[in-house]
């Protein structure tokens, strides 16, 4: 067993360290990173995913690139497509799914060009604090037990609790952002974006469903609620409903369960092993 965690040891070593090489590579070339926090962008960088942004110049900017930016006047950091390479050398943007921008681009407002899109690592990035904090605090608390038997199961329920309150603070597994809200004679047309790292149900009128993956388009037929019915057309707002679910199927159920009980089961039968051979190395 010795060997095996020497293997993963030295295995996780040089991972880190390929990573730090890589990273400190990109950032002297001038290379950034940028997470994408809103919709615009649909299927092509959806919400959560993290941005290799790397410098260009104005010259080489083509139609189609993903270009990161501060549109004049303003701080804030948008990643669009370039829509058009205009005669006065200013560049036209859109988003996938918002159409084309109000404003033209100059190259003093250019951050850069994206080179890489990772979907969902982005939300790893806004997540770090709480998990490096967590990690921190089990690993302080796994040295200080003078059991080693305890040392394992108390390792594995202190990441499940960090895991878990980093899921439940950022919610990165399931999510929709409405686009537009259009009536229907006593209904409405309700269209989302997938804004999760899993696919997403959503359900409407009469039991309608649409399944959108991240960064896809869909829309329903949103329901009034059974408690709404005696609500008269303009007498006050009418509510509508929409419910959210996971969209995974079973296999991806049992993967999860399997991977739960996984680190749990193998403490045991590692614990139940070394209590064996306490017992026996004490019989003879």
């Amino acid at each position: 067993m010795s060997t095996v965690r020497r293997a993963l040891s030295w295995s996780a070593l040089v991972v880190v360290l390929t990573a730090t090489v890589v990273l400190l590579g990109w950032r002297v070339h001038g290379g950034g990173w940028a997470r994408v926090e809103t919709p615009s962008m649909g299927t092509r960088a959806p919400v959560g995913s993290l941005l290799w942004v790397e410098p260009v110049d104005v010259d080489d900017v083509r139609v189609g690139d993903l270009l990161t930016f501060r549109p004049p006047g303003s701080e804030q950091t948008y990643s669009h497509l370039v829509a058009a390479v205009n005669s006065d050398g200013t560049l036209s943007t859109r988003g996938a799914i918002t159409g084309a921008d109000p404003w033209r681009i100059t190259a003093a407002e250019i951050v850069g060009r994206t080179t890489w899109v990772w979907p969902g690592v982005g939300w790893l990035v806004v997540a770090a604090p709480v998990l490096g904090v967590g990690a921190l605090l089990v690993w302080w608390v796994v040295r200080r037990l003078r059991d080693p038997d305890l040392r394992e199961p108390v390792a594995v329920l202190g990441s499940a609790v960090v895991l878990a309150v980093a899921l439940v603070v950022y919610r990165p597994l399931l999510g929709a952002e409405q686009v537009t809200f259009t009536p229907e004679d006593g209904s409405a047309r309700a269209t989302y974006v997938g804004t999760g790292v899993l696919p997403v149900r959503l359900s409407g009128r009469d039991g309608a469903s649409v399944v959108l993956r991240p960064g896809e388009v869909g829309g329903v037929t949103a329901a009034v609620p059974d408690d709404d019915g005696g609500t008269l057309p303009g007498t006050q707002p009418r509510r509508f409903t929409v419910t959210l679910g996971a969209a995974v199927g079973w296999p991806w159920w049992a993967a999860l369960v399997g991977a739960c009980f996984l680190p749990a089961a193998l403490t045991t039968a590692r614990t139940t092993g070394r209590r064996a051979a306490r017992s026996t190395a004490a019989v003879h």
